[in-house]
């Protein structure tokens, strides 16, 4: 049975595509929630494959260490579903490709936005909360690294979390 678990936890996740970039610099995502929040004027919706080639072109990670030369970082991904978001973390161990997934919740209560971690896998092993703790060292030095986005996110009045998009209401609610 462990060895089973072992194989499943090792298969990579089926990853969400990236697409191609386009002419748009790759500061143009962070650009518009900066505009969005000044303005505070309409709803706007930012797609999945924009905050994947986002994410494509703006993260890069190094290990340190003796693992330096055998892992590699290879980015993040995201799949927004209606309610819920997961997050893939993708590295290269020795060539091969080895994911782990979390699946984040936000919500807002008066005036603080919470990302909660639902439950994750390491590959196709799926676990729950308790068990993806190990990840946490890295969802912080991500979190960290997007530190202007999630800021910049966090601006808005309301943040809904639909299929293959966000939807952000940077206007005031009304009294």
């Amino acid at each position: 049975m462990l060895a089973g678990a072992m194989w499943v936890a090792h298969r990579p996740a089926e990853l969400p595509k990236v697409a191609a970039p386009s002419a748009a610099k790759a500061d143009d995502l962070l650009d518009s929630l900066h505009q969005t929040a000044i303005k505070r004027a309409a709803v706007i919706e930012i797609s999945e494959a924009d905050i994947n080639r986002h994410l494509a072109t703006t993260l890069a990670g190094k290990i340190p260490g003796m693992l330096g030369g055998w892992v590699s970082f290879d980015g993040a991904r995201i799949d927004l579903e209606p309610d819920s978001a997961r997050l893939f973390l993708v590295w290269k161990v020795k060539g091969y490709t080895r994911t782990a997934s979390v699946d984040l919740a936000l919500s807002r209560d008066d005036k603080d936005f919470h990302v909660e971690v639902l439950r994750g896998a390491y590959g196709h092993l799926q676990m729950p909360r308790g068990m993806m703790r190990p990840l946490y060292p890295s969802l912080e030095a991500l979190a960290h690294a997007l530190d202007p986005e999630i800021r910049a996110l966090f601006q808005m009045t309301q943040v809904t979390i639909a299929k293959d998009k966000l939807v952000l209401d940077p206007r005031f609610p009304s009294a």
